[in-house]
């Protein structure tokens, strides 16, 4: 039997739907993300960085690594959205701390 051009799945639904699977799985597990991110702006935010994987290097990430890649980014991103907040004395004052000044 061959197959049409009908039975492939679009390349970005094939990030899609494996990027969801763990963001699901990571909002499951952590509160804080079901808390401070949308859902699908995570996923949208996700399937950008990841597409710079080709299509069979994104499938060989192995399910476990992959979760922990989201997991990191999903927390850059809440992080970046709190900073966002910050008033221009709060960032300095948050700097300091990190650079440990």
């Amino acid at each position: 039997m061959n197959a049409s051009d009908n039975d492939f799945i679009p390349k970005k639904e094939v990030y899609r739907i494996r990027i969801a699977k763990v963001v699901d799985t990571v909002m499951k597990e952590d509160e804080i993300f079901r808390q401070e991110l949308d859902r699908d702006n995570v996923i949208e935010f996700l399937i950008s960085i990841m597409q710079k994987f080709s299509v069979e290097d994104f499938l060989g990430i192995d399910q476990a690594e992959l979760k922990k890649r989201i997991s990191r980014l999903m927390a850059l991103n809440m992080l970046s959205t709190l900073l966002d907040d910050f008033t221009p004395e709060q960032k300095r004052i948050f700097n300091e701390a990190v650079r440990g000044v």
